[in-house]
């Protein structure tokens, strides 16, 4: 193999961790991406990165599909949420998941960003598969996130209060059985 192909190669996938580590730092990058297409750079999803997040039932939840486009993009781009291959529309018809697409320009790119918001998690929501697809003239994207229930902060408190208190007291009956056997006591008889 050709030292030019290793780095064809490994640029993207540097390019694609260098992304999703900052998008789960909360920071926001801005890459230059040189792209051969005549064009402009292909639409590139940020997040999500096929992963899965947690959330309480009965909480609210916001989750943001986010895409890098080119400056000024030559062709249409659309973004949009699907659960388990449905529109969202279909899978919450009360408005209870809406969807809210917002755009933002910098001096270099344009980011779409489709929020999917849950007015209310319910049980139901952890057994979904939600995607955020992209699709354009040049190429259809899609990444996955699931939700799973997270541990309350009150129960694992509880948890762990209630391992330190058993510890405590299985110590202190190990160490008075203990001494108690070092130390047997005598008992005379006075006259």
């Amino acid at each position: 193999m050709s030292f030019c192909y290793i780095c064809k190669m490994t640029v993207p996938l540097v390019v694609f961790i260098f992304i999703c580590e900052s998008i789960s730092s909360n920071k926001v990058y801005t890459l230059s991406v040189q792209s051969h297409h005549t064009s402009g750079h292909v639409p590139q999803i940020l997040y999500p990165c096929n992963n899965t997040i947690e959330a309480l039932v009965g909480s609210k939840l916001e989750i943001t599909c986010r895409v890098l486009t080119e400056l000024h993009p030559t062709v249409q781009v659309m973004v949009y949420w699907l659960a388990n291959h449905s529109y969202i529309e279909d899978y919450s018809k009360s408005a209870r998941v809406t969807e809210v697409l917002t755009e933002r320009r910098d001096e270099k790119a344009t980011y779409i960003e489709v929020d999917l918001s849950f007015s209310e998690v319910k049980i139901k929501d952890f057994e979904i598969n939600f995607l955020c697809v992209v699709l354009s003239e040049e190429i259809d994207q899609e990444r996955f996130v699931f939700i799973k229930p997270a541990v309350s902060n009150v129960a694992s408190d509880f948890v762990v209060i209630l391992v330190v208190l058993l510890s405590i007291i299985l110590v202190s009956v190990c160490m008075y059985k203990f001494v108690k056997s070092k130390h047997p006591l005598t008992y005379g008889i006075l006259k």
